[in-house]
């Protein structure tokens, strides 16, 4: 905005723009992404990375339009730069669990516990479980091989409770996705193809039940509104009324993730 601009000085376009959405976003052939767009007397557009995402600094009244394909035309700067930005938001060294440490799961502090009874490690065999609040793994690993088993664990689970979520909240909503994926995406939680293929991070299953709900019909929400209307968020809060509490917990999720480093 220019100096000492308000909302009401501001053209009509421009108010409305500001109420509907916060968040810009736009529909890239990967994935949806939001943007902060921060407007102002330059001349030209750019596109920077910072902590909290992508940014998009533009000229005060250049159409959102022009804005948009802009971005679009961007599309693989932006993906390697997030991702670099990902890993290496965590400049000090990655999280390195051991026993008798507590892990995120599915809302709860599990505590890793070494089993003697776990077997002899085969090559891509899983040498842990989680069972009865607990994450069970092998006696006698070394920290960086807990760290992977752990998240062996995590992603065995999220292909159990993951789709069986995408069942039930499927079905309330009168919805036949076709097909879930769970992937080791870093920074998006979820996402819905044209085709009506829903991805899920596994990182999810850190996230309490309510919270992985609420990812979980908003990408079944794509399935109606392929966007972030005004639309799109009434239908998502519809079934998730608690929506916007659940939004900010998977924000600080994201930033205890980035600060542990597990993308690295």
């Amino acid at each position: 905005m220019g100096r000492g601009a308000t909302q009401k000085d501001r053209p009509p376009a421009f108010r409305s723009s500001l109420a509907a959405n916060p968040l810009p976003v736009v529909t890239l052939k990967k994935d949806m992404i939001e943007y902060k767009l921060v407007r102002s007397n330059r001349k030209t557009i750019a596109l920077h990375i910072t902590a909290k995402g992508l940014e998009v600094r533009a000229p005060l009244f250049m159409p959102a339009r022009e804005i948009e394909r802009f971005v679009k035309s961007k599309e693989n700067w932006i993906d390697k730069h997030l991702d670099g930005a990902a890993q290496n938001s965590n400049p000090a060294g990655r999280f390195l669990p051991g026993y008798g440490d507590e892990v995120s799961f599915r809302g709860r502090k599990c505590r890793i516990v070494g089993s003697p009874g776990m077997g002899v490690s085969k090559p891509g065999y899983v040498k842990g479980r989680y069972e009865d609040g607990m994450l069970l793994i092998t006696e006698g690993l070394e920290q960086d091989s807990i760290r992977f088993v752990l998240s062996c664990i995590l992603k065995r689970e999220a292909g159990k409770h993951i789709p069986q979520r995408v069942r039930h909240c499927a079905a309330l909503m009168g919805l036949r996705p076709d097909g879930v994926k769970i992937t080791s995406a870093f920074g998006r939680w979820g996402s819905c193809s044209a085709k009506k293929r829903l991805n899920f991070a596994w990182m999810l299953m850190m996230a309490d039940d309510e919270t992985i709900d609420s990812v979980v019909i908003h990408e079944l929400s794509h399935m109606i509104h392929m966007n972030h209307s005004p639309d799109f968020y009434k239908t998502v809060r519809a079934y998730c009324p608690a929506y916007d509490a659940q939004r900010k917990k998977l924000k600080e999720l994201g930033r205890q993730i980035a600060r542990e480093g597990w993308k690295r």
